[in-house]
């Protein structure tokens, strides 16, 4: 692996033209840089270095090597600091093989291999004698045991004789047996290195196909400055992740994390790190408006961004190249890119719908982690609220017989809560995971904080109170729900409650006889809410009453094709209640 990721470091890239006027200068002198600041987007990382040098001169060069090569090659920007000592005359990114003397290499590799693999092909061949051997002595054996009783009943037989040859036989047999062991020990001792050799060979054979890129720039001026260099590259990703902790259901902590993956081949370890929903793409470019002209062939607004992609798009091109390379000399490296991958695409389609909304978000890291080319996931810190929150138990018997405690917080970080998951602590207990939906500074929200063993609840069809008349005109159905709390707890608890009754919007049914809880509220869209609050041990009963009358046979008409779905994909409210009738009359 360790190969590996220094060979995924240097790889493809394309070389860019000149920027300002190129001029004959001496031979560039190496720059070493250090990776200071980096900004992972949804499907991609800017990485800034930052190297020292001293200025000499009208015309001198330097050089900043061992870059990825699949980096972004219309990306890279170089200036420096203070601006003052000097001045950039022109700018170069090209691409060499990470190989160096790459045919001689490949054919001293090619010797070693054969080398070890002529020794075991002669231990094989000795092999092979010796097996050869052994079946002729186990034949001579076999032949004299045989022909012994002959022997005997023909004439007299020396044992002395017989004896001497089964003896031969056998400490023949002993030694070649003894030689093969050897043969066999000097074979698991080479077939080590034969690996070890095949694998420093296939590396090799890697790195012949593998590029780097390299930055050269021409300077002139005087003086002691840094050069900045920044470049864009594939192979990063991040997703929010976070954390709730309530305390005692009065104080709520979130802090949220970037989980960030990256596979560029170079590790981050000291910079600078910063999180951000946007496209960088969108942001390199100077908005200009076009004609609109209908029917005349103009240019679109969305020429400048595709020209701004095309770049990228090799880039990502060259990535995917240089890594299927990797992969057939290490197959584990591509578990690594389909997890990166994998949170690529959570990403961007995470961050496409804040864009849609207006919306996008910048973090920075409030605690520095390294962050290595491994493929493995590391959470960043990047924000940090405390929160008021206003506990509250709720219950929807009708979906579910278990009450849930919800928090109502107000988000006044002054910094956008990111869509994601969540784990919920309270009181330092983990009760589960939730998702978070985006909460812009200032929004309210709701989280859920697990399920509150302290109250049972029941919601039955009440078959005494409930009937079903159907006639040949006309059907009356009336229902009856029950819907009881009961308190488990040793505390007094308060619950909010939610139930629904018909809305009728077809001429042909009618409503009757409706029956809610008291100090029940009655929504336009049938909704019916109240809060109850229950001693230690007491318990709560309620009803839901009405009775529908509408045209027999109702439920079994076929939906008009536009009845079926409206915008959003959900049943128009007719169809909604001609299934609810439906199902209360298989009730029955």
């Amino acid at each position: 692996m360790r190969n590996c990721i220094a060979a995924m470091a240097l790889t493809m890239g394309f070389v860019t033209g000149f920027v300002g006027v190129a001029q004959a200068v001496d031979p560039p002198k190496t720059l070493s840089t250090l990776i200071k600041e980096v900004t992972i987007y949804a499907d991609r990382a800017r990485v800034t270095r930052v190297g020292a040098l001293d200025i000499a001169g009208a015309d001198s060069q330097v050089v900043v090597t061992g870059l990825p090569g699949w980096i972004d090659q219309e990306s890279v920007r170089v200036t420096l600091s203070p601006a003052s000592r000097g001045r950039i005359l022109d700018v170069t990114t090209e691409t060499t093989f990470l190989a160096t003397a790459t045919k001689e290499r490949v054919r001293l590799a090619e010797a070693a291999v054969l080398e070890v693999a002529d020794k075991l092909a002669e231990i094989n061949d000795e092999r092979r004698v010796l097996q050869a051997e052994i079946k002729q002595l186990e034949a001579v054996r076999a032949f004299s045991v045989a022909k012994l009783p002959r022997d005997m009943a023909a004439r007299p037989v020396k044992p002395r004789a017989f004896g001497e040859t089964i003896d031969f036989v056998s400490t023949r047999l002993r030694k070649i047996h003894a030689a093969v062991r050897v043969l066999n020990k000097h074979t698991r001792e080479l077939q080590p290195e034969l690996a070890r050799r095949k694998r420093a060979r296939a590396d090799l054979q890697m790195e012949a196909k593998l590029q780097q890129s390299q930055v050269t720039v021409g300077l002139s001026g005087a003086g002691r400055a840094k050069l900045i260099l920044t470049y864009l590259t594939p192979g990063a990703s991040w997703e929010p992740v976070a954390e709730l902790r309530t305390q005692k259901g009065k104080t709520a902590t979130l802090v949220q994390y970037a989980s960030v993956v990256q596979t560029t081949g170079e590790d981050w370890v000291g910079a600078k790190l910063s999180f951000s929903t946007q496209r960088p793409g969108e942001t390199l470019a100077v908005p200009a408006a076009q004609a609109l002209l209908v029917g005349g062939g103009g240019r679109g607004l969305g020429n400048v961004m595709q020209r701004m992609g095309a770049s990228f798009d090799r880039a990502q091109v060259a990535y995917s190249q240089q890594n299927e390379l990797v992969v057939r000399s290490n197959a584990s490296w591509s578990t690594n890119v389909k997890r990166q991958r994998s949170v690529q695409t959570r990403a961007i389609a995470s961050f496409r719908k804040l864009r849609k909304r207006g919306t996008t978000a910048h973090f920075v890291a409030r605690a520095s982690r390294a962050v290595r080319a491994s493929g493995k996931p590391v959470r960043v810190p990047i924000a940090e609220g405390a929160f008021d929150l206003k506990s509250r138990l709720v219950a929807v018997p009708e979906v579910s017989l278990n009450a849930v405690r919800t928090a109502q917080l107000v988000n006044t970080t002054g910094q956008a809560i990111l869509p994601g998951k969540a784990a919920l602590f309270a009181d330092g207990a983990f009760v589960g995971k939730t998702e978070l939906d985006f909460v812009a500074p200032g929004e309210s929200f709701s989280v859920f904080l697990g399920v509150d063993d302290g109250i049972k609840l029941e919601r039955t069809l009440d078959r005494t109170r409930s009937s079903i008349d159907r006639g040949r005109k006309r059907t009356d159905l009336t229902v009856s729900y029950r819907i009881s709390a009961r308190n488990l707890s040793k505390r007094p608890i308060t619950v909010d409650l939610t139930d629904r009754v018909p809305v009728v919007q077809d001429d042909d049914i009618d409503l009757d006889d409706l029956v809610i809880p008291e100090h029940a509220k009655r929504h336009r869209d049938g909704l019916v809410k109240w809060r109850a609050t229950l001693a230690p041990g007491a318990e709560m009963t309620w009803r839901i009453e009405y009775e529908l009358e509408y045209p027999t046979g109702l439920a079994a008409r076929p939906t008009p094709p536009a009845q079926k779905r409206r915008r959003g994909g959900r049943p128009e409210p007719s169809r909604m209640l001609y299934d609810d009738i439906k199902q209360l009359e298989s009730a029955f």
